[in-house]
Formats: structure tokens, sequence, C-alpha cells
């Protein structure tokens, strides 16, 4: 099957003129704002990012930095597109940070403005010495953004020159350290157009954001994407009400992490025995009835999970990326789905495995117009390709024989044993979180009884440690001796980020 043809656009104002000219008076964004529902149309986003971006062109901030942090919204939209588009550069921060890193990430950035809602707002140190734009509420210094919206002399969306960073974003990156991606528009946008060609999504559908927005993933595809394909983009009461907003919206299509779908899964098969008829209605009626296409990315998932799924769902597809990637490098076409792996290098891109071992398993590159121009150090945009302009993503895989890529591991998670054998951490948790009582686990690296490597997981668990023993003894006879799990320890719960991965530095 050839792949879907997509409209031509290289950068924010391109894409937010095409999205006008095709589906101006549709449904871009439906909120949720107490018990009513508020819609705003391509046209009224438009006028509010020209509105916003010309008020902080005339308050003298074309030149700097505005960051963005507050719960998702179609002001957060506002405010990340005029800042892109009106500003030297936008800082989507997270809203879930405490107050001092907020205000740390913030002074990291060289921020000038900040959008903000009420309750992130209190959360912060005073005297930040910054303008403040509140989402939701106003006060004597701070003004309303709604205030800002309705500009009557705009001026025209400035268009940047190509390749200039435009958006701002803070990552672990490859080594671990917190690093600040620059993407340009260009960059975002090149990859838009790739995951379109690959993934339809269609004028009028519904796609309900459950991910933060400040993160890539959700922002390109929940957000981006969406507003590219004419979807319209609805914004609830986030994860707390995800039963009532599914009922309220009846979502086409969900972004989701790895985390979220297994917790779905799970209530799937606690189904009782139906005809597969009924029980994808049941399926489907669970999500509102319309329920179409998953995507699943931002962390490894078990292919048997995936599967089950795809039992209930008409499309689940999954891929690889990361915040240098913006974010998307390796994906699922809807067209030929693998659910062993993440796909094939999006249309337009080059991947390859560096480094193979006796398996192929090796550091994945990847080249195209969707890496990110750099990383900023407070002076200067350094990029980080090799000389043939390849980026090395530091995560670890192999590609089979039909050009499918598979994820083993984090180069940096990788565990060397005392006799120089490789062991990856995310192939023992995958066969770990195939057993239900198992919930949640992270393999890592530990001490034996002779004081050298040896691995060791935590485990959180709806069993006991007998239980767990048994499991681990199974995962144990499956593997060579050389990866055996040592020891366990059982958590309650383990440290997660706003995008629900587990903190393995914890």
């Amino acid at each position: 099957m050839s792949l879907y043809e997509v409209r031509q656009f290289n950068n924010f104002p391109e894409l937010i003129n095409s999205s006008v000219d095709c589906f101006g008076d549709s449904i871009a964004f439906c909120q949720k704002k107490g018990d009513a529902v508020v819609n705003y149309t391509y046209n009224e986003f438009k006028s509010a990012v020209m509105s916003f971006g010309s008020f902080l062109s005339k308050s003298g901030f074309s030149e700097g930095r505005i960051a963005v942090c507050a719960d998702n919204s179609v002001e957060w939209c506002i405010a990340y597109m005029a800042g892109a588009v009106y500003c030297e550069t936008v800082v989507p921060v997270d809203k879930e940070l405490t107050g001092e890193n907020i205000a740390a990430t913030i002074e990291k950035a060289g921020a000038k403005v900040l959008v903000t809602d009420q309750k992130t707002f209190l959360k912060l140190p005073e005297n930040m010495g910054i303008t403040i734009i509140g989402i939701d509420f106003e006060s004597e210094n701070i003004k309303p953004l709604s205030s800002l919206l309705t500009e009557s002399n705009v001026l025209p969306m400035p268009t940047k020159a190509a390749g200039t960073p435009s958006v701002m974003l803070f990552t672990s990156g490859t080594t671990g350290k917190s690093k600040a991606v620059m993407l340009s528009q260009e960059n975002i946008c090149f990859d838009i157009s790739a995951v379109m060609k690959i993934v339809k999504i269609n004028h009028g559908e519904r796609v309900l954001s459950l991910l933060p927005l400040h993160h890539t993933y959700e922002c390109s595809i929940s957000f981006l994407c969406c507003l590219y394909a004419g979807v319209t983009v609805c914004f609830g009461g986030g994860i707390k009400d995800i039963y009532k907003d599914f009922k309220l919206f009846a979502p086409h299509a969900l972004v989701l992490v790895p985390l979220i779908l297994k917790k779905f899964a799970a209530k799937f098969k606690k189904l009782p025995p139906l005809p597969d008829r009924l029980l994808k209605k049941r399926v489907l009626d669970f999500f509102g009835g319309n329920l179409r296409l998953v995507v699943c990315g931002a962390a490894p998932i078990e292919s048997d999970v995936l599967k089950e799924v795809s039992r209930f769902i008409p499309t689940i597809i999954h891929g690889y990326g990361l915040t240098e990637c913006s974010p998307i490098a390796l994906c699922n076409p809807d067209f030929d789905v693998s659910l062993d792996s993440v796909g094939k290098p999006l249309p337009g891109t080059q991947a390859k495995i560096i480094n193979p071992d006796e398996n192929g398993t090796g550091e994945i590159c990847v080249k195209g117009d969707m890496v990110m121009a750099g990383y900023f150090d407070g002076e200067k945009v350094n990029d980080v390709r090799d000389a043939d302009g390849w980026f090395h993503t530091g995560d670890l895989g192999y590609c089979d024989e039909k050009g499918n890529y598979h994820i083993t591991g984090r180069l940096k998670n990788l565990i060397v044993t005392p006799n120089g054998k490789n062991i990856y951490p995310e192939e023992l948790e995958l066969q770990l979180g195939e057993f239900k009582e198992i919930t949640e686990c992270m393999v890592y690296e530990g001490i034996d009884s002779r004081g050298s490597a040896a691995v060791w997981a935590k485990i959180v668990t709806t069993s006991d440690s007998d239980k767990v023993q048994k499991i681990i003894k199974k995962v144990n006879s499956k593997n060579a001796p050389y990866k055996a799990i040592k020891g366990f320890e059982i958590y309650e719960e383990l440290p997660k980020n706003t995008s629900f991965k587990i903190i393995r530095n914890k």
C-alpha cells in the first residue's frame, strides 16, 4: 500500500494557515470547563495565536523566551504556538515539578515570560522577576490570558529562517544529565508530515488528550498532528476523570503510554466469557463507542499486551522516539502493523545499528530532518550528530530481516557481568511483566555475595514474596545463566515521572 498523501507545510505559520484553509469553521478544540464544554474552531485558534503573539511582540518579548507551565488546555496550545512563532523560543515546563524546580528550569532557560495556571502559580517562589500571565486567574500584577486574545491590530505571523530553534525542551538526554533540546519548526513539521504519511486520522474525529503536553510525544501527536488533520482535540479532567471523559467525548483515537494501556488490558481480561463480537462491543462502549485507533509509545511494552488489546480495538500502533527526534523516529504504519517491533524508519529518514554484538544488537542511530538542531549549553546550540550526520540515540536494538526494528534496552542501563557479558534490563523487565502478579518492575545492577555486579529487581506485586521467587525462577530458567536475577525487593510502588516512566535512579 502506498503512503497517505500529505499537504506541504514546513513551519508553524504554514501549518496553521493550511489547516484554517481546510477546516476553518470546524472544531479544533473541545474543553471541559466546570459543567460546561467549550468549543474552539480553527479560525478562533489562529486568531487567538495571532492576538497573543502580537501582544508578546509589541511588549518587547520577540527576542526572548516564553515558558508555558500549566495543565493541558487550549490556552496551553495558544501560548505554545504564539511563543514558538512570535518569540525566540517557547519552553514547555513540567507542571508536576516542585515550585523551586519550576523556577530553576525557567531561570536555566532564560525565559522572561511565564504562562501558567493558578494551581501551578501557587507553588512558585515569590518575586521571580519575570512577567507572569494567568490562564485561569489574574491579580494586580498578573494579566489574564483571556484579555490578550482579542487584539484588533494583529501582526502577521513571522517566518523564521529555516533551522532556527523555536522550542526548548528539557530532557534527560542520552547521558542522564538534564539537557535542553532545541527543536526547530522544520524539525517538528517534518516529523508530523512523516507520521501522517503512515498513520491516518480523519477530519472530524476526536482525540482525548491525557498525557502532559509539555512532553513532546503528547504535544506532537495529540496536538500538532491533530491540528494538521482537522481532528478535534478534547481536554477533560485528566487521568482522574478518564472514565467520565470517555463517555463525554467518545474519542476516536487515544495516545497512551504502556502503563495506562496495561491497566486497560488487565480490565479486559476480567470481562466475562462472551463471543468476540460482544466482547468488542463491551470494550468499545467502555471507551465511549467510537475508539478505532490507539497509539502507544514513550516506553517499552510487551507484545502480548498489544496483541491482547488488538482483539478489541481496530488499530493499535506503536513506535520509538525521543525528544531529540521531535520525537518519532521509528513507527509502525497503520496499514502494516508489527506488534512485535517498533516498526521501520519514518518516510524520508534512515536508521542503522552500529557496533552490533554476535546477536546483531547494537546502538540505534538515526538520520533525518526530524533530528534536533542540538543541545543548548546556556550560550550556544551544539550539534551532536557525527561527521556523517547520524544521531546516536543511546538506545540498543536490532533490525530483523523485514527491516523492522526491535528495542532491547538503553546503553546507559546496560549491565556488564565480571566476565564481560551484556545484560539488557528491559529484556528481563518485559519477561517479568508477562506474569499477571507483577504490576511493575525494574531490573538493575546490584551486588552479589562476592561483591560482584549482579542482576537484581525491584518488584510491585499483587502476590507475596514466595510467588515472586517462583516467577523469577521461571524467568531465569528461560535465559542464559549469566542473566539470572539473583535477588529482588518488593515495593508498593515505583517512582515515575509525569510521562509515567519509571525513574531508574531512585
